[in-house]
């Protein structure tokens, strides 16, 4: 892992950029000395994304297996704290 100011980085973005593709070592953007954004590879990034993805369909199918039980709308919009005339004013 490497660490480049915003300063840094306005100089030297290709270079940085084409690093961090070839060596898959992500590089930490800091901004007055704290850490702000991060570069990382395209395979680091698609398996982000990969993972993700699973668990939300893992989050789903637990959503969907679990009990449930259904309410009033007036009843959730008490439990929510929402004043039904005020949201049939807006």
């Amino acid at each position: 892992m490497s660490t480049h100011s915003l300063r840094d980085l306005r100089m030297q973005l290709g270079a940085i950029v084409r690093g961090v593709a070839a060596t898959g070592e992500e590089a930490i953007i800091t901004d007055s000395g704290s850490e702000v954004a991060v570069i990382i590879s395209m395979a680091d990034y698609e398996r982000l994304h990969e993972h993700a993805d699973l668990i939300d369909a893992l989050r789903l199918r637990d959503m969907r297996a679990a009990d449930y039980t259904a309410m009033s709308m007036s009843d959730m919009l008490d439990q929510l704290g929402v004043d039904p005339a005020e949201l049939l004013a807006s």
